[in-house]
Order: structure tokens, then sequence, then C-alpha cells
């Protein structure tokens, strides 16, 4: 392996960046490619088998209990391994064949909800095992987060990488939105166990439709020192790259300060809107479809110019709506705003993903990911502190704060480090 001396950050070297042709409207343009589509498949089968599980687990853990507490208990089972292992998942995502890698994570995670499944059906099931299997669960997810993210510079060209980002992110959106509805009615037709049973042969056919990817994957260089060592590296260069440490920083503010206003959202919905679980239901549509949208729009936009402008005015956006959000009283209003509050948030972190997949090198992009994997789990932790806090001010004190903080964030990021403006 070369010395790390000379592996300066891509950003910031004489190796180039990606020279953006100009926009195109063209918004799944990547699909075109066969190893990508095949991927994507891939990706919508496994997160709506995630997605499906994760309802039917909490359905269940509250059947069982009917505690909210067990509730908490059972997602921090499997959110703390994602924080505590990502950055080694990414080290062994640099090591391997990153097709592989998510081949072997699909099957280790079907069999855990196979286990599940008959332990469910049989009548056996406990808590501790719910709790068991969600936390193997996140320790395989610790490793394939960061691998899905790593592996796609890898199926498509340059200039077509923003639009599969883009399109990735439409397809977890989509699932986001679909699965869950219909875990909630299959539950009803044929049990939890058999939502179980099914989130199985998805696994099973998401591992399947990774097997017609016929590129084999890059491995740079031969790993000739720890795991350890190699976190160690990664961490060295994301600290030697201040372009790559803005974006994920970037990346983490919106994630742990802002993102938690959907844990709020329930006392939001009941103490301000008075609007019960309908208008709960309705918010959270609008959320998602917000979301998707703005996949959708980014997507269309091809290889667009100027992303650093576009990443920093829609988080500016972001920031702005939710704390005109927080401070709405009526249904229809906050209908259009959590609209856009969902386009701008996943628009500017699509750009985001973006632009660090642009600027890293392959031989530390599995690092780099695993860092921005955590955001997956970081809202639980910052629900936390968020929740502490609306206890003592209000709910809509602390959204809208929240809004207003990363708003002045992103601009005075924007202000006093031009060079993110400046990202093609």
């Amino acid at each position: 392996m070369e010395d790390f001396e000379r592996r300066v950050p891509l950003a910031e070297s004489d190796l180039g960046q990606i020279v953006p042709t100009g926009p195109r409207i063209n918004t799944f343009t990547s699909l075109h490619n066969r190893n990508y589509r095949w991927f994507w498949l891939s990706m919508l089968l496994s997160f709506s088998a995630l997605m499906m599980q994760n309802l039917a687990r909490g359905w269940l853990v509250y059947e069982i209990t009917s505690s909210p507490f067990a509730l908490g208990m059972v997602s921090a089972a499997w959110g703390a391994p994602m924080l505590l292992l990502a950055i080694y998942g990414g080290a062994v995502t640099d090591r391997v064949n990153k097709r592989n890698l998510l081949i072997v994570s699909q099957v280790v995670t079907g069999i855990i909800t196979a286990i599940i499944a008959v332990l469910i059906f049989t009548g056996a099931i406990a808590l501790w095992h719910l709790m068991v299997a969600a936390a193997f669960t996140g320790v395989t997810f610790a490793f394939n987060a960061p691998g899905r993210q790593a592996i796609i510079p890898e199926l498509v060209t340059g200039k077509d990488l923003m639009n599969a980002i883009a399109l990735n992110s439409m397809g977890t959106n989509l699932m986001r939105i679909g699965a869950p509805a219909l875990a909630g009615v299959l539950i009803a037709v044929i049990g939890v166990a058999g939502v179980y049973f099914i989130s199985v042969g998805l696994y099973a056919a998401a591992v399947a439709t990774l097997y017609m990817i016929s590129f084999p994957g890059r491995v740079e260089g031969k790993a000739t020192t720890s795991v350890t060592a190699d976190v160690l590296e990664g961490l060295k260069y994301i600290g030697r790259s201040p372009v790559i440490l803005s974006l994920l920083v970037l990346a983490f503010v919106s994630v742990l300060i802002a993102m938690p206003y959907m844990q709020l959202m329930p006392a939001f919905v009941v103490d301000i809107l008075d609007a019960g679980a309908p208008g709960l239901g309705w918010l959270s549509a609008a959320g998602g479809t917000g979301a998707l949208a703005g996949a959708l729009g980014i997507a269309s936009l091809g290889n667009f110019r100027k992303k650093g402008r576009l990443m920093l005015g829609i988080a500016f956006g972001f920031g702005i709506l939710l704390a005109v959000f927080a401070l709405s009283k009526s249904l229809t209003v906050a209908l259009v705003l959590i609209f856009g509050v969902g386009l701008a948030n996943n628009g500017y972190l699509v750009v985001n993903n973006t632009l660090i997949q642009i600027n890293i090198p392959n031989w530390v992009r599995g690092r780099v990911m695993a860092i921005y994997s955590m955001t997956f789990a970081l809202p639980l932790l910052g629900a936390l502190v968020v929740g502490a806090i609306a206890e003592k001010i209000g709910v809509p004190m602390v959204i809208a704060g929240a809004g207003a903080i990363v708003a002045l964030f992103v601009l005075a990021l924007g202000i006093f480090y031009p060079r993110l403006r400046r990202l093609e």
C-alpha cells in the first residue's frame, strides 16, 4: 500500500475533478446502465424488506410489552452497532469486492430475519430475541451501508454519478413510504410472522439481483495493514481534507439538529394542530412525497455544474422552511410547508453525497462513506436531546430553533468557506 503522505485529498491534488459538461434533463439516465439497474433493483428489494420488518417488529414489541420504552430499547439495539462499527465496515469495504460484501451482508440479514420469523410462527418469540436480532442486523448494516454507498461510482460513469445517487435516494424514499403501509395491511391479513417471511423472500431476491452485476468491483491496492490502522488512516484523510470535512459536517449538523423534528411530529400534531392520528399520517405522507420529489428533481438536473451553490442554497432553504413550519397553526399550511421541508432536505443531501463521492479517491471511499452512513443512526441520538429540550420550552420553539440554527450554519459556511460555493 502506498505511503499515506502521498495520498493527498483528491479535491486538493493534481488528479483533478470530474468536469461537468452542462445540465441535461434525463431523470432515469443511470438506469440505462445494466449493472446499476440490477443494483437499484436490489436496493428496492432489500430496503422494502427492511422497512416492512421494522414496522412489524415495532408492532410485535408493543404487542408483547405494551411499553414505549421497549420500542426505544429495540431501536437503540439496532442503532448502537451501526454507530460503533460503521468506520470498521468502511475499512473492510475498501479492502474487498463491494458486490460480494453486499451479498454476504444481505444473506446474514436474511438468515437473522428467517430465525425470527420461525420463532414468531411457533409462538416462542420473546423481547430478548428481537433485541438480539436488532443488534445483529445493526452490525450487518454497518458493513452494508458503506458498501452500498461506495459501489455506486464503480457502476456508473462520473457524468451520471449525481443522477445515480439521486435515483438511489428516490428508491429508498419510495420504499420508506410504500413498504410500511403494505406491511400494516399485511399484518392484518397474514400476521407478523407472514410479514417476516415475506421480508426473507425479499432479501433472497435482493441477493439474486446482486449476482446479476457483472462488474467485479475494484480493490485499490493490497491490504498490508490492520483494519484498525486503515480506520486511523481514513480518519487522518478526512482531517487533512477541509472540503470533505466541511461536507460531512454539513450533513451531520442537519441530521443531529434538524432531522429529530420527525420524532416530535406526534406532539406537534396533537398539541399545536389538533389534527389527531389522520393528521399525523397526512403530514408523514407529505414529507415523504416531498423527499421523493426532491430526489427526482435532482436526478433530472443531470450533470449540473454549480453543485456547491445548489447544495448550500437548498440547505439554507431547508432550515428556513423548517423554522416557518414550526410556526404554522393550520394543517393545510403545515402540509404545504412539510412537503417543502422534505423536498429541500433530501435534495441537498443528494447533492452533498454527490460532492463527497466526486472528491474522494477510490482507496478511501468506503471509510469516508462509512462516516457518512452514520447519519442513518444519528437521529436516534439527536431525538433524545431535542425531546428533552422540548419538554422545557415546547415543541414549536425547538423545531423553529433547529431550522434557524441549520440556516445560519449553512449561511456562515457559505460565506467563510467560499470553496464550497465553487465546487462543481
